[in-house]
């Protein structure tokens, strides 16, 4: 498998890892096959979104951003498309 680094402390990560072995933090990598959360990506949005929790991934994106329900929704289903590979 293809490895990664997490971002706070630098260490291998595994392809699919959620949190990081050394320090903790966790995070978001591609599975092979599957498409990589688009650089910047809040994670929790990304695990929210592959788990099918469309309603609270744009709750977290309003709660984070402060913007109205329809932008939330746009951004949410832009991520989502992104990350099944449908630009």
């Amino acid at each position: 498998m293809k490895s990664a680094k997490c971002e706070n402390c630098g260490a291998g990560v595994t392809a699919g890892a959620v949190v990081c072995a050394y320090c903790g933090t966790t995070f978001v990598t591609a599975a092979p096959g599957v498409a990589g959360p688009p650089p910047g990506a809040n994670p929790e949005l990304v695990r929210l979104i592959r788990a099918g929790q469309k309603i609270e991934a744009i709750k977290v994106y309003r709660d984070a951003t402060k913007c109205g329900l329809r932008e939330a929704k746009d951004a949410v289903e832009a991520l989502e498309r992104t990350l099944a590979g449908r630009h």
